[in-house]
């Protein structure tokens, strides 16, 4: 834990002398969050027992995202935490105010905001556009290599013909009773 503190300090103290804009002086932060200069410089130098409110709000005076602390303290950087919040803020509004409007499952929607969307279709389940259809959705992880999208990308399509196959089934189905 006293390593994680340390790292956790040199962070925020890297944070404050080269990472904010404009640049803050120990004493000015000190001032700023009500404390000693002397109790800045033990947070710092990892020299404090725990996290406590006080270091969350110098991290977020200094402009951390929420979380960036924990992150830390788990053996990450704050360009960890920062490259997860933008991926997180990314993700939440690509999908903000459009699964929640399907009714869809936790399930599924777990999975629609997971991965990365390769593909997808409609497959209609009848002549008509009222008999229902059949929405895929293909997906692959996040942090997918070229080849690794183009092997889904050909499984996928291999998969599809069959996939249509069931809508042409159905009309032949209905029409033989």
């Amino acid at each position: 834990m006293d390593q994680d503190l340390k790292r956790l300090g040199n962070e925020l103290r890297e944070s404050r002398e080269q990472r904010r804009n404009p640049q803050v002086t120990q004493a000015d932060a000190a001032e700023a969050l009500g404390l000693s200069r002397t109790a800045l410089q033990n947070i710092e130098h990892g020299k404090i027992r725990k996290v406590s409110r006080t270091v969350r709000q110098y991290a977020e005076f200094l402009g951390w995202p929420d979380g960036a602390v924990d992150v830390v303290m788990a053996g990450g950087t704050l360009a960890d935490a920062e490259a997860a919040e933008r991926e997180a803020s990314s993700a939440e509004q690509a999908t903000a105010g459009t699964l929640e409007d399907f009714g869809l499952s936790p399930t599924v929607e777990y999975e629609l905001r997971s991965g990365k969307t390769l593909e997808s279709t409609v497959i209609n389940l009848g002549p008509d556009e009222d008999d229902g259809h059949i929405i895929v959705v293909v997906q692959g992880k996040k942090d997918a290599t070229p080849e690794e999208i183009q092997r889904v990308a050909e499984r996928f399509r291999r998969a599809r013909r069959h996939l249509h196959s069931i809508g042409s089934d159905r009309d032949e189905t209905a029409d033989s009773q």
